[in-house]
């Protein structure tokens, strides 16, 4: 048999090689205009300045290579972070979904399948993906401006994987090593995976459809020429014949030194020049077809060499699933693999090509262990120098179990790294996996169903079958294997295999984006329109308020506290419109703190007043006098809203309210709306003030329940308890709208307008508008009324037991005698205590009855009991001194001092012009109405007994005269 048969020619071989070619040197140029690269590639390919054509693909794929299809098909890609998005030839996506990093690896297969995925999630459903580990992300992408294929520095980015973990899968977050994706992991890294799985780095493992095996393989001229050894058992047999075949590959450097007769200054037909620094150390190259060596560890004569001689196998780096030294050792084969890695005498993935390449083009027998699929393999598949299998023992599980680890393999001591005999076996085909960081399930999930990414699930589901993948490698190694031979064959199996992908992709994706327009609404409008109602509303009733101020019933509704809550309604008001306003960040803080502040001056002032009226009330039961600090009830109201204010002022320094894009997932599961709402980072904050309201609606609700039974004039528990009852329904419906609509800020934010604006409006109509259309009597007018009130006694004859009596019928409990008149002085005392609302110091203090000595100290002026130089209250009259024990007390000291006998219940006395009993009851009769047109109150309790206490004057007065001019 002829053993140059079926080798393909010199020049052909040398045709090839110069196909294989990864770069152009950097003399050669490719083009002088974009012509020549239109012609040479694709219409898009243009010429750098450096000679080179730029990558046709820049824009996208699927426009490229079916420029009749689909207006879809014909979108410019979607820009990543490597892009400028001011760039012509991407796009911005309106989803914005977080970017995702893919790990290109060192081989071809792995940097096809993260360009695919690339490709996949950019053109079709607008997720953003880069390529690489960090800083190398711009040269690793497909759509790179150059027509390059780099190679990772690593086969495996586990680092990468714990960091994007740590950044919670956003990989922009650092400068360091990051990875979202390994797409390519083979069964070497079986131990490694395991153990990132056991510590939660990552999701569940999946294959990616590929199935790999490494194994030995020698050219098919090899095998043709020396059967036995494609079988370990012809191997183990043939020791010296071995070492005798497999000669040692030899640099392009050390050929020219060590092996050329003219240290490659003449052209010799190995090499055609001195290699420069950066070819020195290849096996194979342009200008340089490799060459293959007998060495000293080939040489097997001698009796100290006949049992260590070895022949050369080309062994990958330990990292790999590589098994050769236990293979070698246990099966006593005569192979030894002399790279350059100290460990284990490894070569890199390019230098094995480069020798595989040069065993080719010098017809040189060389044995390798390799995986498939590969690019090289699909590539040599029917020539002469085709992969062929060499076979070793069958794998079996226990041979699995006794496998080395990668620390193992890896390892200096070469006893560790031959291992036990039973791990000697084949390599067992399997799976390859993808390794998916745990973080980009986890960051993927917690986003809600409108702005979750299809990254993950297409991820998940994302496989290509072993015949695909030999399909694209074999078209990239029939380009020429250069970076835009890999660009062509991926994007051409993606535009033919367009629906199988569309297949993998989620339900419910892609999404369609609309924004919506809704602040331009009628309902928008209309929201506008009651917000300025209830504020138009509040300025009628300020104006009212202010006119109808000395008006009885806003006299005892303290109309001073009645204008700070028309303030705090107003406020609430404007909060009402800007929540009908399209949000910004300026109205988003607005709309805090008008309601928030609105509704602190609204409900502290009635909080406030009512508990002063509340402790004066308990204070007149246990018959003790308060004074009232009016400037420490509005310091109170300024208090409380000050913590309001203070909340207010933290949220938005921490974490304020900004006007954030909010999207919706529409009922058809695909349409996804975007509007703009106010939200911060956190919602506790909206919380925290919604409990702070619902307090203070609940505090002015018990209050209210508690002056239930205050006196009518002052009562207003009834429209104090339903405007609560009335705020706290609001609160709740606010708080389940912003519930329900949570992901419809417009929504929500219109619907809070209209509830504020009705609660508005309800607030003054339950709690002012009955205020206002009362008859509007002032005090003034209430002194007429009472001046004008005559109720005379009619005294009956002298020596009769009968009582004095009013002529006018009075009321039973004003004609009671002096249980009667006593319960009107408690009235007093309480109603005084009322009135001193604005008084300027809280104090407690009694005093006793005036217990009368003589005539000349019963009849002492007003001044000298304690009043003079002031302006005498209702309060200075002290509770258990009745105005009716007082004037009997009087009368009956003057019947002592004269000896008469008594009239009905009273002592006959002798009238005097000044009698101090008359003068007394018309000094407090007078005192009381300065008290009452000072203070602007009225009472219809009051009225009557002031009325009263004039007829009884009146009375006492006639009667003096009488019985002095008898």
């Amino acid at each position: 048999m002829n053993p140059n048969r079926g080798i393909l020619p010199t020049f052909l071989v040398f045709t090839i090689i110069h196909c294989l070619s990864r770069e152009a040197t950097a003399q050669q140029r490719e083009c002088v205009s974009d012509l020549d690269c239109a012609g040479l590639y694709r219409p898009g390919s243009t010429c750098l300045f450096s000679g080179q054509c730029s990558n046709p693909f820049i824009d996208g794929c699927l426009r490229s290579v079916k420029p009749s299809q689909s207006s879809e098909d014909q979108r410019i890609r979607l820009c990543n972070s490597d892009d400028d998005t001011e760039d012509s030839y991407c796009r911005s996506s309106p989803f914005n979904y977080p970017e995702i990093r893919v790990h290109n690896q060192d081989w071809e297969a792995a940097i096809f399948f993260s360009w695919i995925i690339q490709i996949s999630l950019m053109e079709f459903l607008d997720v953003p993906v880069t390529i690489g580990m960090g800083s190398d992300t711009k040269e690793s992408s497909f759509y790179n401006f150059e027509n390059n294929l780099p190679f990772s520095s690593k086969s495996y980015s586990w680092e990468g994987i714990r960091k994007a973990n740590e950044v919670g899968g956003n990989c922009l977050l650092t400068d360091e090593e990051c990875v979202n994706l390994i797409t390519d992991v083979w069964v070497s890294q079986a131990d490694v995976m395991a153990r990132e799985y056991a510590d939660g780095q990552l999701d569940y493992l999946d294959g990616n459809g590929q199935v790999g095996r490494l194994s030995w393989w020698v050219p098919k001229y090899t095998a043709v020429r020396h059967p036995f050894t494609v079988t370990h058992l012809g191997l183990s047999q043939n020791h010296h014949r071995v070492a005798e075949i497999f000669k040692r590959p030899t640099t392009w450097g050390d050929y020219c030194n060590e092996v050329s007769l003219s240290n490659c200054t003449v052209p010799d037909g190995v090499a055609d020049r001195y290699p420069g620094k950066d070819d020195a150390g290849k096996y194979f190259a342009d200008g340089y077809i490799g060459h293959f060596r007998a060495t000293a560890e080939n040489n097997c004569t001698g009796v100290e060499n006949n049992s260590t001689c070895t022949g050369h196998i080309v062994a990958p780096p330990c990292t790999w699933s590589t098994f050769i030294e236990t293979q070698t050792y246990w099966l006593e084969l005569a192979l030894k693999s002399s790279g350059p890695n100290y460990v284990n005498g490894g070569y890199t993935y390019s230098e094995m090509i480069q020798i595989w390449n040069a065993a080719n083009a010098t017809q040189s027998d060389v044995m390798m262990q390799w995986a498939e699929p590969d690019t090289v393999v699909e590539l040599y598949r029917n020539t002469a120098a085709e992969f062929t299998k060499v076979y070793l023992p069958t794998p079996s599980l226990q041979c699995e179990a006794a496998r080395l680890t990668i620390e193992e393999r890896c390892s200096e001591d070469p006893v560790v790294r031959r291992g036990t005999k039973e791990g000697a076996c084949d390599n067992s085909a399997h799976i390859t996996k993808k390794a998916i960081a745990i973080s980009l399930r986890d960051s993927t999930l917690a986003l809600s169903p409108a702005e979750q990414s299809p990254a993950y699930s297409f991820i998940q589901n994302f496989n290509i079958d072993q015949l695909q993948i030999n399909e694209m490698l074999s078209h990239y190694g029939a380009g020429g294997r250069t970076g835009y031979a890999a660009r062509e064959a991926v994007c051409t199996w993606i535009a033919n295999n367009t629906d199988y992908l569309q297949s993998l992709i989620p339900p419910s994706h892609p999404k369609i984006f609309q924004s919506r327009d809704d602040y331009e609404e009628t309902v928008t409008i209309l929201a506008y329109s009651v917000g300025f109602v209830s504020l138009v509303y509040i300025l009628l009733s300020t104006a009212i308020t202010f006119r109808k101020r000395k008006a009885a019933e806003f006299v005892y509704a303290q109309v001073q506290f009645i204008f700070v809550v028309l303030f705090g309604l107003s406020l609430v008001a404007l909060g009402a419109v800007l929540h009908g306003m399209e949000p910004d960040d300026m109205v988003c803080c607005s709309r805090i703190w008008l309601v928030g502040l609105g509704y602190a001056f609204e409900l502290v002032p009635l909080i406030i007043k009512v508990t002063a009226l509340n402790h004066m009330m308990k204070a007149s039961q246990q018959i003790r006098r308060v004074k009232i600090n009016p400037s420490q009830l509005y310091t109170s109201v300024m208090m409380l809203a000050s913590l309001v204010a203070i909340y207010l002022i933290i949220w938005t320094t921490v974490d304020p309210a900004k006007a954030t894009e909010i999207r919706k997932l529409e009922p058809d599961s695909i349409t996804v709306t975007s509007h703009f709402g106010c939200r911060s980072e956190s919602q506790y904050w909206q919380t925290g003030y919604n409990l702070w309201e619902g307090m203070l609606v609940l505090w002015a609700s018990v209050l209210a329940f508690q002056t239930r039974n205050v006196q009518a004039e002052f009562n207003e528990s009834k429209s104090l308890g339903m405007m609560c009852y009335s705020h706290f329904i609001f609160l709740m419906l606010r708080v389940i709208v912003s519930v329900l609509f949570e992901e419809d800020a417009y929504t929500s934010s219109l619907a809070t307008s209209y509830l504020l604006s009705v609660d508005i409006i309800l607030a003054i109509t339950i709690y002012l508008v009955p205020k206002m259309v009362s008859s509007g009597c002032t005090i003034q007018e209430l002194g007429s009324r009472l001046s004008n009130f005559s109720g005379s006694f009619q005294a009956q004859a002298v020596g009769t037991n009968a009582p004095l009596v009013p002529i006018t019928e009075k009321p039973e409990r004003f004609t009671s005698g002096a249980t009667t008149m006593s319960s009107f002085s408690e009235r007093i005392s309480t109603l005084s205590g009322t009135d001193r609302i604005s008084m300027l110091s809280t104090t407690e203090e009694t005093e006793a009855p005036v217990a009368p000595e003589d005539n000349k100290a019963s009849l002492k002026s007003p001044e000298d009991h304690g009043v003079h130089g002031k302006q005498p209250t209702l309060t200075q009259i002290h509770p258990r001194s009745s105005v009716s024990h007082w004037a009997t007390d009087r009368t009956e000291s003057l019947n002592s001092s004269t000896g008469e006998s008594p009239i009905s219940t009273t002592r006959k006395v002798k009238p005097t012009p000044d009698d101090p009993t008359v003068s007394r009851l018309k000094h407090q009769v007078k005192r009381l109405k300065q008290a009452l047109v000072r203070k602007d109150e009225e009472n219809e309790d009051l009225q009557q007994m002031i009325a009263f206490l004039q007829d009884t004057s009146t009375a006492q007065e006639g009667e003096i005269q009488r019985l002095s001019a008898k």
